[in-house]
């Protein structure tokens, strides 16, 4: 019995200390996400294609035309592209663990062993790659203000995440599904709970000169300096 109740103890003790880590956690991101960091000043051209941050609640894309005159992302990341001319063709990033995107396609889906592997597995990486429509328009899709100079950055930014072969094209690390448009790119970096999706996302902004908060690992800390 007296066993029994230090394990009891044991245990209450643990759950308890990860309550408080947990709590800390995002108490700190919280307080680190409202403090801003000021973007640069954009000398953006009439010319100048548009680009978009969507969010969810959880996750955040950044989103920008398939081809311009900068890139052809359709050539870098072939696998997904439409066959078919599609006018607008937009192409929408985001990055993560690549385990949790193999086996959560939805949050229905959510399992605990794999939520805690992403945090503290250390496992590869993914480039998430979807081909969409422009989401001018679209609720919680922002629209960013760049000019060349700033899509130049951002691109180098995506382009380094990659991880590319030889020719300049992504390594696919799982199959385009049926019918869908969005396939998984091997990509450098592991996710962790100080480096998660929102964070990259929020990176990528930073190097293209874009306003961001201090530490963003949740979709609003991305959302809210973009105004």
């Amino acid at each position: 019995m007296k066993a029994l109740r230090l394990a009891l103890a044991t245990i209450a003790a643990l759950a308890a200390g990860l309550l408080g880590l947990a709590v800390l956690y995002v108490g700190v991101a919280l307080a680190l996400a409202l403090v801003p960091l000021g973007g640069r000043e954009q000398a953006i051209a009439a010319s100048d294609p548009p680009a978009y941050v969507c969010a969810t609640l959880t996750h955040t894309d950044i989103v920008l035309p398939a081809r311009d005159e900068l890139v052809d992302w359709t050539a870098v990341f072939p696998d997904a592209a439409p066959v078919a001319f599609v006018p607008n063709l937009h192409v929408a990033f985001g990055w993560g663990d690549l385990t949790f995107y193999r086996e959560t396609p939805s949050w229905a889906e959510l399992r605990f062993r794999t939520a805690m592997a992403a945090l503290f597995g250390g496992g590869p990486s993914a480039l998430h790659v979807a081909y969409v429509l422009d989401p001018a328009g679209v609720p919680d899709c922002t629209r960013l203000a760049l000019d060349r100079a700033g899509r130049e950055a951002l691109i180098g930014f995506i382009r380094g995440t990659a991880a590319l072969d030889p020719a300049g094209r992504g390594v696919p690390v799982a199959p385009p599904g049926t019918g869908t448009h969005e396939a998984f790119y091997a990509a450098h970096g592991t996710y962790r709970l100080w480096r998660t999706c929102n964070v990259w996302t929020a990176e990528a902004l930073r190097a293209a000169g874009v306003p961001t908060a201090l530490w963003a690992p949740f979709s609003f800390g991305v959302m809210w300096p973009l105004g």
